[in-house]
Parts: structure tokens; sequence; C-alpha cells
């Protein structure tokens, strides 16, 4: 039977047949697409099934004929049991553009995950290695090329209008990140002879930045000055609330919204991707792919499953919440009445006006534009919203992180490692608190003296006693530290 194979972007078809002296060879077809090897594929089974040699080798020599480019790959055609081919003279650039493709559909790549590893190739590691044989490429140049990249400037809008010697270097998370994608490949370029030996050396260190936030107040803040823009005011809302990251935000599937149960689903987000990472990797990792703006683009928005299974959730929504996608559905409705068949619906909550997707790139850009608009100066990402939801749930479940991970599709690990840090007012209240109960004559002495019950009313009779016992008055500013520490 046929082996039907995916090298690189090519789609292959293997099989074996016997000459005419009964000599028993392999024959190893190319096509560019898969569905022409799957058809081969079949053909070829068929024939073998049925005991067919004679059409089995005429399909080998009619295969040839048609692909006379590739005819020399045949000219030492391998038979039966040949030994591996030697790859140790081929370039790390060759063994890239073979392995890639295949390590991320193995993987289960997501298109974004893909565009990361060929954007840090382009730009960091192939200008470096792509010309290097891979079987000589030491433990020491590994180590060198680290080295390289910390004093590599960055490009982009963190340089812009700078000097050379001014621009920013590399990040400390983009360095490890090329390195983990140059050595992940070892290990099968071993397997595959491009190399002998794998070489050994260690993971550059990560600095990782703690992601800023709001507290709720702030965020409550900001959304009373962004009334006047009701996508932007629905998006900040959704994402504080439930805790969603922007491509979850705008992904939301309007039917999925249950006003009886109070609840939606997330079963989907927009992510905008290379086209080369859409025909690299499998179709069932795209739930959609939505139509160009501009037709020379190189990227499309497409519509996929969540990052993780755990991400696929339930979210129950507030009151006010409710009523706010309430209002938006109704204009959903009007814009459809109003555009006729000029609507596009894919069935988005948050979506242009004629019903297009918005980039979730675009939301954040517009949420920085508006903050800077009303000169904050403790801007945030708008992944920062997540995190803010995350950190208010946390206190207000009283440090349930198992419910409140679950909520938001996290595993609690990653909730306590990334957004469990302390507010500056909690901060504050500690200190007040270490003052009242550290320092002589601020202990709880070893016997308060018994007070009177305090009569409904009576607070002139409280604030005597507090008077006549300082003993008392320390007792009761630290019980109200303690408790805003607890709820704040």
């Amino acid at each position: 039977m046929a082996t039907y194979k995916i090298r690189g972007t090519s789609h292959n078809v293997i099989y074996t047949y016997c000459t005419e002296d009964g000599i028993r060879k392999q024959q190893w077809e190319t096509y560019s697409t898969e569905l022409e090897a799957i058809q081969r594929k079949t053909c070829i089974d068929f024939l073998q099934k049925n005991r067919r040699a004679d059409e089995v080798r005429a399909a080998v020599v009619d295969y040839r004929e048609k692909h006379t480019p590739a005819k020399a790959l045949y000219a030492a055609e391998p038979t039966m049991g040949d030994t591996p081919e030697d790859n140790t003279h081929r370039t790390y650039a060759e063994f890239i553009e073979r392995f890639l493709p295949v390590y991320a559909r193995k993987r289960r790549f997501s298109p974004n995950t893909y565009d990361s590893y060929t954007s840090n190739l382009k730009n960091h590691i192939l200008p470096y290695f792509g010309n290097c044989v891979m079987s000589r490429i030491t433990a020491e140049e590994i180590d060198n090329f680290i080295d390289f990249l910390s004093n590599k400037p960055c490009k982009g809008s963190r340089s812009h209008g700078k000097s050379t010697a001014k621009r920013p270097k590399l990040s400390s998370a983009t360095i490890k990140k090329c390195y983990n994608i140059l050595m992940v490949g070892f290990a099968t370029a071993k397997k595959w002879h491009y190399v002998n030996e794998i070489p050994q050396t260690s993971a550059p260190a990560e600095k990782t930045r703690k992601r800023s936030f709001w507290a709720p107040e702030r965020v409550f803040e900001f959304m009373s000055q962004a009334e006047d823009d009701p996508i932007l005011h629905l998006a900040v809302h959704l994402a504080f609330v439930c805790s969603l990251r922007a491509g979850e935000v705008v992904g939301i599937a309007a039917d999925t919204v249950d006003f009886r149960d109070r609840s939606m689903w997330i079963t989907q987000i927009v992510q905008r991707v290379s086209d080369e990472s859409i025909k690299k990797l499998p179709p069932e990792v795209i739930l959609k792919v939505f139509p160009k703006k501009l037709a020379h683009s190189s990227s499309s928005l497409i519509l996929k499953d969540p990052k993780t299974e755990g991400s696929r959730r339930k979210q129950y929504l507030t009151t006010p919440l409710l009523k706010e996608i309430r209002a938006r559905l109704d204009t959903i409705r009007e814009n459809k009445e109003l555009l006729g068949p000029e609507y596009q619906d894919h069935g988005l909550l948050i979506c242009q006006p004629d019903g297009t997707p918005i980039d979730p790139k675009s939301l954040d850009k517009a949420f920085k534009a508006r903050q800077t608009a009303l000169n904050m100066t403790d801007q945030i990402e708008f992944q920062g919203l997540r995190k803010s939801g995350q950190m208010h749930k946390v206190r207000l479940s009283q440090n349930n992180y198992q419910l409140v991970a679950q909520s938001a599709g996290q595993s609690p690990e990653v909730l306590m490692s990334n957004y469990n840090e302390a507010l500056e007012s909690e901060k504050r209240t500690l200190s007040l608190l270490v003052e009242t109960n550290f320092y002589p004559g601020g202990a709880t002495p070893p016997a308060a003296p018994t007070q009177a019950p305090l009569q409904a009313g009576a607070v002139g009779a409280l604030l005597e006693q507090v008077q006549q016992d300082p003993a008392l008055s320390r007792q009761i500013l630290q019980l109200l530290l303690s408790n805003a520490l607890n709820i704040a």
C-alpha cells in the first residue's frame, strides 16, 4: 500500500513496485497539493490491491515522463533497505525549511505560534546561521550567537526616531525564544543525519516583566469617560468582568449570549496571521478565514478555537453588562436593516458597523489612544484589563485561586505566579498595621479592661471610652486596619 507524507512544503506519495526483472524498488512522488497526493495514493492502492503490477510500473514511467525536472532524483533510485541519506553537508537553512512545517503540524501549532517562529527565524536566526553547515554548529558558536543578540538593537516602534546608540537592545524574552527555536530542531537533525552530535549548551536567563493593571475603581473611571464609544466601552466592560483576552472579546459569538441564564460561552477567538501559516498548517486548526479588505495583504484575520481547551468556557454576566449587550444586539439589528445585503454577518457581537471583524491589535490601539486622549499616566495594555479583573476576583473570593482561575480558563499556577500582586493601598494598610502592633506601646496589652457593651446609638459613650483608654483606641485601629487589609 502507498504511504502519504508531508515533507516541508511538498506532499509525497511513497510506494514500492517491481521492475520487469523482478527487482523491488521504491517510488517517491512529489505533489504541490494535498488533493493531488491523496488522489494518487488512492489510485496506487487500488492497483496494488488488485495485483496489477504492470499498470503500477506504467504509472511510475508516466510520472517520470510528466515530471522531467525531477528525473535526476531517480537516476540512482534507492532499493529497499538502502542506507539513510547523509545530510551532514547541508546548511541550517536547508534543514529548517524542511523541519519547521513538519514540527508545527506534529505539535499542533496555532497559526500565531507558527508566525512567531518564522518571524524570529527571519529576523534573527537565519541571518546568523542560515548559510552555516549545520553539522559544524558548535556550542561555542551558539553562545556567541546569544551574546550577539544581547547587543543587537531593536527595530520597530521602540526604536523609532532614536539614534543607534540610544536604541534599546533585544529583550531577554526574545533572546530566550530565539535560543529555544534554534535548539528545538537538533534532536530531529540528528535523526535525519544533519548532525552527528547535539551541541551541549545552556539557555540564557530571561528577565520577566510584570504586566501593568488597574484597580477596579480605575477601570470604572475609564468606562465612565468612554461612554461616547459604545464598542470600546463594551469591550472594556467584557474584558474586566469576564477576564477576557482581546482576541476572545472580538471573537464572541452573539448567539451564545443567554439572557435567561445570564451567561455566554467563549468558544472562538479572532487572530491576524500570515497567509503562509494558513497554507502550512492543517485546515482543522482554523474555523474561518475572513475576506481580505486589501487584496495585496500578506496576512488575514481568522477565527479559531480558544488558546487551550480550558479556555473554552461559560461566563456568567452582571446585570449592567447584560443590559449593555442587549443594547449592542439592537444596534446590530439596526445595522443589518440599514445595510441590507452589504452587511457581512459573521455572527460576532463586537464587530465593525458592516459586520466585519475587528483586529485584536486595532482594539488594543483604540484602548491606548483613548488613554492618551484622557492624559492618563498609568496606561495599560488591553491584556491588563484581564489581569485587573482576575486580581479583583481573587480578593472578592477570599483568595479562592481554583475558582477564579477556572472561570477565566487558566491554571491556578499561572494565576498565582502572574496575577498575584499587591495593590498600593494594601501595602500602605499593611505598613499601618505593623506600626500599631510592632512599636512599644502599640502592642495589645495582656489583659485589656472589660468594657461595657455598646448600646445601639451610643456613639458618644464609645468615643468617651476611646478617649479614656488608649489601649482600646489601639485595639480598634488594629481591627479596622486588619479588616481593610482582608477586603482591599
